[in-house]
């Protein structure tokens, strides 16, 4: 569950405009930073996110989410509604862009929260576990595309 990159590049303009601009004193500085600033609007609509990292955050969810259904299937009358509320939610997930179908399979997670939270029965916990693989598989996904960190240098200053 990935912030759009067009959030990221708006947030550090942001950022560079009114936190770091401010307490610059050179002109050439601020000559850079402006530099910086023009490179980061004129980027900010021509990223996108890798489509291997949102194929396998979709298909990881809708994964998640037909075990999950699967195991409401076992469940109560109100279990099996559920359960056929998220194979059809889906089911609807558009196959194309995959940004709109991770965005539609990330709507349906929510609402599957919310249905199983409302059971309290030993097919919601498996159910439970099934979407937590995917949280915890999501995570892991996230972490390994970081770049290493230049906290070090940040703090130096």
């Amino acid at each position: 569950m990935r912030i759009p990159p067009e959030e990221l590049v708006d947030g550090c303009v942001r950022t560079l405009q009114e936190r770091v601009l401010p307490a610059l004193s050179s002109r050439f500085a601020r000559g850079q930073l402006y530099a910086v600033i023009d490179v980061l609007r004129n980027l900010r609509d021509r990223v996108e996110e890798k489509s291997a990292l949102l194929k396998a955050e979709a298909d990881s969810a809708a994964d998640a989410l037909a075990r999950a259904s699967e195991a409401l299937r076992a469940g109560s009358a109100a279990a099996t509604a559920a359960a056929e509320e998220i194979a059809a939610a889906v089911a609807a997930a558009p196959a194309d862009p995959l940004a709109s179908r991770r965005g539609a399979l990330n709507e349906a997670f929510v609402r599957a929260l919310e249905r199983i939270d409302a059971l309290s029965e030993p097919s919601a916990d498996a159910a439970h576990a099934a979407l937590g693989g995917h949280l915890a598989a999501q995570a892991i996904r996230d972490i390994v595309t970081l770049k290493p960190s230049l906290l070090e240098e940040i703090s130096r200053g």
